[in-house]
């Protein structure tokens, strides 16, 4: 996949901009990403604004807002229909407190909006963790509209983005993120994107590689050992003492 980024130009707004020819470049640059995407074999563009949202009550207008982001996406779809558009969405950020796709409801919201078959949402979990969300409900809520995931972890502190590695906090949910993504077939690609700013890189990018191998192959044992009929029945005593029996806890 792709990655597509803004520049400081964008401050107003990206696909959100009040300005109609910052928002037609947008949606330009966007576009271009896109093809660029397609030349270098990629099948996916990944796109998430840092200026999209506001800072303040009273700040934006947030029908037109979301309504531009919608006109947007439809566009990048149609320009490039053989093309997976996904939105990266994230609630908060340094640069804008309120973002204007901030949830995984609003994320499958916009999706349902731009009815393009080709439009989906990539998760990232740190992203989710600040949302309040459990990312595996996230996963399970999105279905086949999950286009991909970035993996990393953190400590769930207000408008913190840690960026730990995937599995060092939450273990138990990072086990039923790799359940659901199991059981909802996905087939997209697992992204490492922790931030190594005191560790060395490399071993990081290992470790995660090695966390992620284990808590599937975890997932799969508790899958085989009746973890599907327990939680059938909601039942959380049974599915502790299921991992606390199976030494998976």
């Amino acid at each position: 996949a792709v990655q597509m980024r803004f520049s400081k130009e964008f401050r107003a707004g990206a696909f959100t901009s009040p300005d109609d020819a910052l928002w037609r470049r947008a949606v330009a640059l966007t576009i271009e990403g896109g093809a660029m995407a397609q030349a270098l074999g990629a099948r996916e563009l990944v796109v998430w604004s840092a200026w999209d949202g506001y800072d303040y009550s009273a700040q934006a207008d947030y029908v037109a807002a979301w309504s531009k982001t919608v006109l947007a996406f439809r566009a990048v779809c149609d320009a490039h229909p053989d093309l997976r558009v996904s939105v990266e969405y994230k609630p908060t950020d340094e640069n804008t407190r309120f973002y204007i796709v901030g949830s995984v409801g609003a994320a499958k919201l916009l999706v349902q909006e731009v009815g393009r078959s080709n439009m989906g949402v990539t998760i990232d979990v740190g992203h989710c963790l600040m949302a309040g969300e459990n990312p595996a409900q996230s996963v399970a809520m999105l279905g086949d509209r999950l286009f991909g995931i970035h993996l990393n972890d953190g400590h769930s502190r207000l408008g913190a983005e840690d960026g730990l590695m995937f599995g060092s906090v939450h273990s138990v949910m990072a086990m039923e993120l790799m359940y659901w993504l199991q059981k909802t077939g996905y087939q997209g690609h697992l992204y490492m994107d922790t931030f190594p700013q005191n560790e060395d890189p490399v071993r990081e990018c290992e470790f995660n590689i090695r966390r992620v191998k284990a808590l599937w192959a975890r997932a799969e044992r508790l899958r085989t050992a009746g973890l599907d009929a327990l939680l059938a029945k909601h039942d959380a005593l049974g599915v502790l003492e299921l991992m606390e029996g199976s030494g998976e806890l």
